[in-house]
C-alpha cells in the first residue's frame, strides 16, 4: 500500500503491508493527524477500502483537509465557506475527483469504544485503517496503562486477522516531550506491537523558515534497518505536506 511519498515508499519496498501494525507517534499540534491523512487518502485513492477513525477532530474537518490538499486551499477556508470565486473552483473540481474512490473513503467520528471500532473493521473487511488517536479509544481496563496495552495487542491482532494494515495515531510521553527520549504515551506495548513505528518531530531550526519543517524517523522497523529520516514542508497553509531532502545530522 503506497504511502505517496516516493522516498518513504522506495526504503520500505512499496509501502505499508497487509498485516501490518504502524505506529505514527508526536506532540500535540506537531502534524501527526495531517500526515496520516494525507497517506490515508493516497492509499484510499490506490482502491484499497479505508477506514479513518478520529477519535479527537470531526469528519468535516477530516474531509476538509482532504480536499484542501486536492484543491489547494486552506481547509478552515473550506468548512467557514470563506471561498474566492477561484478557490470554489478548485474546492468543487476536488469533490467531484474525489467521488471517484467514495467507496474506498470511509470516515468515523462518533466511536470510542475499542469493541465498536473492531466491529466495524471487521464486518467492512477494510483494508487499510487510521485510528486518530489511540489514548482516545476506552476499552474499560481499571487504568490507561492496561488500557492501552490491551489496545495495542488487540489492534495487532485485528490487523494480521483480517489481512489490513492498521495505522495509530499516538501522542507521545510526557518524559519524551521535555526532551529525554522519545516513547509513545501511556504504555511500552505501542511500541512493542508495531511492525513500523515513526515519530514526527516539527520546527526542527529556530529560523522561521523551519517553523512549517517536519522531520519524520522510522524508530521502529522489524522489516529492516530503523533511523531512517524523511523531511517534510507544510504548505498550503497546512493542506498539504510536500516532501523535503534533509542532512543525515538533522
Amino acid at each position: 500500500m503506497p504511502t505517496g511519498f516516493r522516498e518513504l515508499d522506495e526504503f520500505l519496498d512499496g509501502g505499508f503491508f497487509r498485516k501490518e501494525l504502524v505506529v505514527v507517534g508526536a506532540a500535540t499540534g506537531a502534524g501527526k493527524s495531517l500526515f496520516s491523512a494525507q497517506v490515508f487518502l493516497n492509499i484510499a485513492k490506490k482502491c484499497f477500502k479505508s477506514a479513518y477513525f478520529s477519535l479527537e477532530i470531526s469528519n468535516e474537518m477530516i474531509v476538509s483537509r482532504l480536499v484542501g490538499q486536492v484543491a489547494n486551499v486552506k481547509p478552515s477556508k473550506i468548512m467557514r465557506g470563506w471561498l474566492t470565486p477561484e478557490e470554489f473552483k478548485r474546492k468543487h473540481d476536488a469533490e467531484i475527483s474525489l467521488q471517484v474512490y467514495e467507496d474506498s473513503l470511509n470516515f468515523y467520528d462518533t466511536l470510542y469504544k475499542f469493541k465498536d471500532i473492531e466491529k466495524e473493521i471487521v464486518e467492512n473487511k477494510y483494508e487499510f485503517v487510521v485510528i486518530d488517536f489511540i489514548q482516545n479509544v476506552i476499552a474499560e481496563q481499571k487504568d490507561e496503562y492496561s488500557n492501552l496495552t490491551l489496545i495495542s495487542i488487540e489492534l495487532q491482532r485485528i490487523a494480521k486477522e483480517n489481512n489490513c494494515c492498521i495505522v495509530i495515531v499516538s501522542q507521545l510521553s510526557n518524559m519524551a516531550l521535555r526532551g529525554g527520549y522519545t516513547e509513545y504515551k501511556g504504555s511500552g506495548a505501542i511500541a512493542m506491537v508495531a511492525d513500523l513505528g515513526f515519530f514526527l518531530l516539527r520546527n526542527m531550526g529556530e529560523d522561521d523558515l523551519d517553523k512549517d519543517k517536519l522531520i519524520l524517523k522510522l524508530a521502529k522497523n522489524r522489516r529492516g534497518f530503523s533511523g531512517k529520516k524523511f523531511g517534510f514542508q507544510i504548505v498550503t497553509d497546512g493542506a498539504l505536506l510536500v516532501p523535503i531532502q534533509i542532512s543525515d545530522e538533522r
